[in-house]
């Protein structure tokens, strides 16, 4: 836990990819009135991004985790940390869709959002950076 603390602390890539992600879904959130269920659609956005965000952190803490090992291990580690996301990435669509609580199109899109905070970060990264007058 006080690992996860500094890397929360610490790692500015971390917290930019994290802005991305909520603004990609702020964005998402504009197309909710299109579907059928908008509350069904909004569930599904917030599902997806909460999703999102714990991935890229479970990513940091297992990126980490994996510095400190030979290569092999660290493959290992990070083989492993994959296949513990997928599982709880497909327990939530399950969850959402046997529920009928999350909108299956809407939360995919949301959890997909994590791609789009790793493009938006170099972005955010300047626009956070700026000096002012050049």
């Amino acid at each position: 836990m006080k690992r996860l603390k500094i890397i929360l602390k610490e790692n500015q890539t971390l917290h930019e990819m994290m802005i991305g992600i909520v603004f990609a879904n702020m964005i998402l959130l504009l197309a909710t009135p299109l579907a059928k269920d908008t509350r069904s659609a909004l569930c599904g956005v917030a599902t997806g991004c909460a999703l999102a965000l714990f991935f890229v952190i479970h990513m940091a803490v297992t990126v980490d985790d994996a510095m400190c090992l030979d290569e092999k291990g660290a493959a290992a580690v990070m083989r492993r940390q994959m296949i513990v996301r997928y599982i709880c990435v497909c327990a939530v669509f399950a969850a959402a869709v046997y529920f009928k609580i999350a909108n299956p199109i809407f939360l995919t899109i949301s959890i997909i959002t994590i791609k789009a905070g790793a493009y938006l970060q170099p972005t955010v990264h300047k626009i956070l950076n700026r000096d002012g007058v050049k």
